[in-house]
């Protein structure tokens, strides 16, 4: 008896040479063909396959158990029919590594549906490089062939028949070893990330991702009414991206856009190399920082390899990236579109969109400012996620693992234990404090706040500009001073000095909108910028300063030959310095229409004195008021609103009109336009709020604008739960009575604003009325608060979140309108028991990594339609026991289990089923035993049933419509012909024509093949 897998092997081994013969045909190259022929009988080609099946059985493969073993022979198996090798071009069944790229990508869907545990996934893929270098062999082996294809494509025939010489070497096995070595590389090169301060040194300390780093939340930044889910509140950032294939990742100042695509690079390269399960098992990154590009061409797709893993680069095998891109496989990492000139962001779209017309099967997630880039860029299939402002809890989590990892550093317990007072004492101050909690609402302020604290023997900063001002004088040697650690005496010099100096290097980095540059250049700067300094200053030789600068204070470093500032909001804090000092505001004020120069113009109205303050924005007004086109219009708005939010860092203003003007330009700013317009008028601070209209007010100026009333709406509330307090609260309310879902998101994004706020559910959301929207929670504490929301009807639960508590207490059971749930990714619940008592509940879907087994709560529910798509390894007594529904009330049941390979006997007999869709292929499922269930009124599987199983379906009563998906070879159709009077509905069906001929008396809903991809 034939294995499936070499039954496998055979029909792919088989299509290989259909594929060739019909080749060689089409050019009329008949003595090819007979070549071919000559190669061998199937038979002997069989034989050959299960030998070398039982030599890697007894070899490499002898510690899997003989049902896993079956397993990944059947997950190859599938893997191989999923590629269609039949219609592929003999240039990729020649190459191993591009019939492997094929055969992956076209087979992820039996992989996941086969749920190996890691060793059986790790066989999988041994065992299906194996079976692909096998094919590939067969295929050079028809040697006319290939030297005529070859011949075809380079016009060299002798060179060619060197190149299959080279071929006959096994070069599919560099390939591999190249994905292994890269793989391991990226994971081991960005396996860490900065955690400010933490050391007390001169450099940012890295830390470990896996011990030190929590992705952060995310939401959508534009949802339409079409969008169903609600990420306002926040969702996982990880399964969100993972769901996505092109992302524009949004986020702030500090926010942590670099090192969150550089925990996605170490996290992807980690899933592949060590076959972790996860969104990102298959994908290869790469990762591209735009700024290393600031004036030199965009990377080609085979140059990602020396950008990402530059000692690699002389390794790669020739055309691997464009390999992978085109598999899928690929997930590209572009980091701050924000840090290129205007001019070159346009250049990046065109790359961009360029690489996905060529390669759009591939991953790619781009991080930007949001001031960076129009709304509708770099496209509309781009979707639109920002990285949300830390909440209580992210604080909370930063703030542990900043001083776990600073005790972590310490030998001394007495120190250990002062840190550890340090850092509950910094989170019950923050609690208390919502003036200094809104200064360190992103990674960076927040790690900065942390190692002041602990510096200052526990002070809070009163401003921004206070705690930049601390975090120089921190970064400048205080420490050096207060250790007692020995500082050359020639290169002594004062914090004011050195802030002098990094004042005017970070000027003309602004100018120039340099976020590095070289040695040379600095040096030369750096002796500019000495001039007026003490006299023993201006005896040092530039090249010591720098250096000094580098290695004694934390602001520089120097990366690859070029000198930059450890972070761009200490570059933009000091250049703001230097132009308030050096009178040298109208260049702000000329250039303020520059995104890129916003931060900017803040700090450096942080740092003016009354006078200057005064100039800065009432220029600013000037230049607005200006402006007469509607482009300029545009423009003035964008100035007009920069002073607004420029007003919220100024303590004293003169003369004190301006004051006064830049409220009168913000009443006619009101309400903002987008949400960039929103969240600068929040930064000018409360008085905002008594501005803002309420709903009827909205209303009216949608009616007379032709906005749409509910965008308005949601771009009032962005603002007030921007500026926070009793009045925002007060006027967010008014907007509670509302159904459409943009509106609902902000409502949930403010809630996430006031910390989660227990009160806000109840007073604010308790009478929202969410439809059929869905509400996405990856958190147990927001979880517990959905019992005030009466009108909330579905709940998708993501990650790894107990249905209860140690004592007892069940959530979702007091959400009293709780009718759609889904459970996704969830490895800690293993049984529903923390369902009883949702008597509303009537959808459940439970899919992705899971460790439920035990299924028998439904029993106790009104539970009518299950969609159960669990994976954790399988194996059957890996996965949910099926015989734990008996007693539930199901009657729609969507599943995909192991144990159905062997027929519906494993489903309890009393089930009240009215549709069944089996969603596994062919080869995993069997409707045998089908006639049990007599109330089956649409049954949905996967391949064209065979005849015993078209028999059982027969003998069901009430059957009105079948629907097979993957409904080929047309030809088996026919069996289908007994069930007349059942309406048959047919995926990817390669030829209509034959399938109505086929089935010429049965009510036929067709819907043709989509042409696989080659």
């Amino acid at each position: 008896m034939v294995d499936p897998l070499s039954s496998a092997l055979l029909g792919a081994l088989g299509a290989t040479f259909s594929a060739l013969h019909q080749w060689a045909v089409e050019r009329g190259a008949d003595r090819l063909v007979h070549r071919a022929r000559e190669l061998g009988s199937p038979e002997r080609v069989l034989a050959q396959a299960a030998r070398e099946l039982a030599d890697l059985r007894t070899t490499e493969f002898r510690r899997l158990a003989d049902n896993e073993w079956a397993a990944v022979q059947i997950a190859v198996a599938g893997s191989l029919r999923a590629a269609r090798l039949d219609e592929a071009p003999p240039a990729v069944l020649v190459s191993a590594n591009r019939l492997r790229a094929r055969v992956r990508a076209a087979g992820r869907a039996e992989l996941r549906s086969a749920g190996l545990d890691d060793s059986g996934r790790e066989a999988y893929h041994r065992l299906l490089r194996h079976t692909c270098r096998r094919i590939a062999q067969r295929a050079r082996a028809v040697d006319g062939v290939m030297q005529a294809l070859h011949a075809e494509v380079a016009g060299n025939v002798e060179e060619l028949k060197h190149q299959v010489g080279e071929l006959a070497a096994e070069p599919a096995r560099r390939g591999d070893g190249f994905e292994r070595a890269y793989v391991g590389y990226v994971a081991e090169e960005y396996a860490t990330f900065e955690l400010f301060q933490v050391s007390m040194g001169r450099a940012p300390a890295l830390h470990s991702f896996d011990h030190f780093y929590t992705a952060p939340s995310i939401a959508r930044r534009q949802r339409s009414d079409d969008d169903v889910e609600l990420t306002g509140a926040g969702t996982d950032s990880a399964n969100a991206i993972g769901s996505a294939r092109r992302v524009l990742l949004l986020g702030g100042a500090g926010a942590g856009k670099t090192t969150f695509l550089r925990w996605l690079l170490h996290t992807a390269a980690v899933s592949v190399r060590d076959g972790r399960e996860g969104p990102w098992y298959d994908a290869i990154p790469f990762f591209v920082s735009l700024r290393q590009f600031g004036d030199r061409p965009l990377p080609a797709p085979e140059d990602l390899v020396a950008v990402t893993a530059p000692p690699l680069a002389g390794e790669k095998p020739d055309r691997w990236v464009s390999t992978v891109l085109r598999s899928g496989r690929a997930m590209v990492l572009v980091d701050g579109v924000d840090e290129l000139l205007y001019d070159r962001r346009e250049e990046v779209r065109r790359w961009l969109t360029g690489l996905v017309r060529a390669y759009p099967d591939a991953r790619y997630v781009v991080s930007t400012r949001p001031s960076a880039v129009p709304d509708d860029w770099p496209g509309a299939d781009f979707g639109r996620f920002e990285l949300l402002p830390l909440s209580s809890r992210g604080l909370q989590n930063l703030i542990g693992r900043w001083y776990e990892a600073a005790r972590a550093l310490e030998a001394d317990p007495v120190q250990r234990a002062w840190l550890a007072g340090c850092e509950e004492r910094l989170v019950r101050s923050l609690t208390t404090r919502p003036d200094v909690r809104s200064l360190v609402s992103s990674p960076l302020l927040c790690s900065l706040l942390c190692a002041l604290y602990r510096q200052e023997n526990m002070y809070l900063p009163q401003s921004r500009k206070e705690l930049l001002d601390k975090a120089l004088e921190l970064l400048l040697g205080q420490w050096d001073v207060q250790r007692d650690i020995a500082v050359e005496d020639e290169l002594r010099m004062s914090t004011k000095e050195k802030v002098v100096l990094l004042e005017r290097f970070a000027a003309p980095m602004v100018r120039n909108a340099e976020l590095m540059v070289t040695e040379e250049v600095a040096a030369r700067r750096f002796g500019r910028a000495m001039s007026g300094l003490r006299s023993e200053a201006r005896e040092l030789r530039p090249e010591q300063v720098l250096r000094h600068m580098l290695e004694r204070t934390g602001l520089l470093r120097e990366r690859d030959g070029r000198i930059q500032f450890v972070h761009r909001t200490f570059r933009d804090f000091l250049a703001a310095g230097e132009f308030v000092k050096a009178g040298e505001l109208g260049y702000l004020i000329d250039h303020a229409h520059d995104d890129s120069l916003y931060e900017v113009v803040f700090m450096a109205a942080a740092q003016a004195r009354a006078r200057e303050a005064g100039e800065l924005l009432g220029r600013l007004l000037e230049r607005a008021g200006k402006r007469v086109t509607r482009k300029d219009r545009e423009t003035a708005d964008r100035l007009e609103l920069l002073a607004a939010a420029s007003l919220g860092y100024v303590d004293v203003i003169d003369p004190e009109h301006v004051r006064a003007d830049v409220l009168a330009a913000v009443r006619r700013l009101i309400p903002p336009r987008t949400f960039q317009d929103a969240e600068l008028l929040a930064r000018a601070g409360g008085f905002v709020a008594d501005l803002l209209p309420g709903p009827i007010e909205v209303g009216k100026h949608a009616d007379e604008t032709g906005a749409d009333r509910a965008e308005v709406a949601a771009r009032v509330i962005r603002t007030l739960a921007m500026i926070g307090g009793e009045e925002a609260w007060e006027k967010i309310q008014a907007f509670t009575g509302t159904d459409r879902g943009v509106v609902i998101d902000e409502l949930l994004r403010a809630w996430r604003q006031f910390d989660h706020s227990e009160d806000y559910a109840r007073t604010l959301l308790s009478d929202v009325d969410f439809g059929e929207l869905v509400l996405e929670v990856h958190r147990w504490d927001v979880l517990a608060r959905l019992r005030h929301l009466k009108k909330l009807t579905a709940v998708q639960l993501i990650g790894d979140i107990a249905l209860t508590d140690r004592e007892g207490r069940r959530p979702l059971a007091d959400i009293p309108n709780l009718r759609h749930l889904e459970i996704r990714s969830n490895e800690v619940a293993d049984t529903l028991s923390g369902l009883a008592g949702c008597d509303a509940l009537r959808v459940l879907w439970i899919s992705g990594y899971s460790a439920l087994r035990d299924l028998s709560a439904l029993a106790g529910l009104g539970v009518e339609e299950l969609r159960l798509h669990t994976t954790g390894g399988f194996g059957d007594l890996r996965a949910p026991r099926l015989v734990t529904l008996a007693g539930s009330r199901v009657r729609r049941l969507s599943i995909r289990h192991p144990a159905l390979a062997r027929g519906l006997g494993v489903l309890p007999e009393d089930l009240p089923l009215a549709e069944l869709v089996l969603d596994a292929r062919a080869e995993y499922r069997s409707l045998r035993g089908v006639e049990r269930f007599p109330g089956l009124r649409k049954v949905s599987v996967h391949g064209i049933p065979d005849t015993d199983e078209v028999r059982a379906l027969g003998a069901l009563p009430a059957l009105e419509h079948l629907v097979v998906q993957g409904a080929h070879p047309v030809a088996d159709l026919v069996r289908l012909r007994p069930l007349s009077g059942v309406k048959v509905e047919l995926f990817d069906v390669p030829d209509l024509r034959a399938a109505r001929d086929a089935l010429p008396e049965t009510e036929l809903v067709l819907h043709p093949r989509e042409k696989a991809a080659s």
